[in-house]
């Protein structure tokens, strides 16, 4: 069950302390949430996970423009494309617009990873989401924008 939070207490108006156990309370559910569809990542971490989402939906790329993506430093990000590289999900090709640069792209293993993946996470996530009644999905469905506004914020 969704617990309500008035609008006053997370208002323009909200205290420290209020804006703290917000922050304290969307941390703890989104990390519950995200936990739960982990099972549906198919053996990969959700950084993994993402870094592989990013290169097919964006790429091929260049290691810092993942990083920059990812929101990650280089040596993570090396690391990741190294284990997406043993598993055969991505490669290395040379650049075209630079001889010396390397961009990484998907392999046909790694879009169809990543197609299983979300599958199985939206799975999760939907049967998760028959439990609430029609009020808490309209409320959870208002959230969205706010959230998608959070991921994408610098």
């Amino acid at each position: 069950m969704i617990t309500p939070v008035s609008g006053q207490d997370v208002g323009m108006g909200a205290d420290t302390n209020d804006q703290a156990e917000l922050a304290t309370r969307l941390t703890l559910a989104l990390g519950r949430l995200n936990r739960r569809m982990v099972a549906g990542g198919q053996g990969l971490s959700h950084g993994v996970l993402s870094a592989l989402s990013t290169i097919v939906k964006f790429g091929p790329l260049r290691l810092g423009d993942l990083a920059q993506q990812e929101r990650i430093g280089a040596p993570a990000t090396s690391r990741i494309v190294a284990r997406l590289e043993t598993d055969k999900l991505v490669m290395r090709k040379g650049d075209p617009q630079d001889g010396r640069a390397v961009m990484i792209a998907a392999t046909a293993a790694g879009i169809e990873l990543i197609k299983r993946a979300r599958a199985a996470r939206t799975e999760v996530v939907t049967n998760l989401l028959r439990s609430l009644d029609d009020a808490e999905r309209t409320s959870l469905l208002s959230a969205l924008p706010v959230l998608e506004g959070l991921v994408d914020s610098p």
